[in-house]
């Protein structure tokens, strides 16, 4: 194994977090390593000695890696904005309209204090996991320009993320297990269009917070 090919493992070891991110960032680091190996054998090295040049240009492991990582987890942040975006646009629409799981419950609604709590938290929910989405998808896709983005960024991201990713689902079936109209197949809905798309919310969330 090349004194290039030590470095990089130990540069992957360095890096936690998504593995297509640090597939993209190794690739280029190795490009650029064999590039600069290549120059250096050119000009009358020897390969171990060109190796070496071009690792000390890069810089050590100890360098490099905190950059990396900072790239992987703002790229784990963003994904997982995205997704949490995706994912909560269709819910009032799938609630209020179209399939309109929340028909079953507002229909037979409990005259009870903590139904009618529960059906304004999850609107104030709904809405500020929405709007920290965005601004999230915002700061980590082009906000890198103007703010110093880095994993403090990314893990507040998915903190946010997951945070909603885990209230939504709760309050929904609460809501709809408290009006006791709650059948099979209105229980498969709620799984198909509402658990499962948070459940990959929070799954992005958590890699991402491995990342940081």
């Amino acid at each position: 194994m090349s004194a290039v090919d030590v470095y990089l493992a130990d540069l992957r070891a360095a890096i936690p977090g998504p593995s297509w991110t640090r597939r993209d960032l190794l690739r280029e680091a190795g490009d650029h390593l064999e590039d600069a190996t290549a120059a250096y054998t050119a000009a009358g090295y020897t390969t171990a000695e060109a190796e070496a040049l071009a690792l000390r240009d890069f810089g050590s492991v100890d360098d490099i890696a905190p950059g990396f990582r900072d790239t992987v987890a703002i790229d784990a942040a963003r994904r997982t904005a995205i997704l949490l975006v995706l994912v909560m646009i269709p819910q009032a629409f799938l609630w209020d309209g179209g399939i309109d799981l929340g028909a079953s419950a507002h229909s037979v609604a409990p005259d009870s204090g903590l139904f009618h709590v529960l059906d304004i938290v999850i609107a104030y929910v709904g809405t500020a996991g929405t709007v920290g989405a965005v601004i999230a998808l915002a700061v980590t896709a082009i906000g890198q320009r103007w703010l110093p983005v880095g994993r403090r960024t990314a893990r507040l991201t998915a903190t946010w993320s997951l945070a909603t990713a885990m209230v939504v689902p709760i309050i929904g079936f609460t809501m709809l297990v408290l009006t006791g109209g709650l059948t099979v197949i209105l229980a498969l809905c709620a799984l198909a269009f509402m658990a499962a798309p948070f459940a990959l919310v929070a799954l992005s969330a958590q890699r991402t917070l491995a990342a940081c």
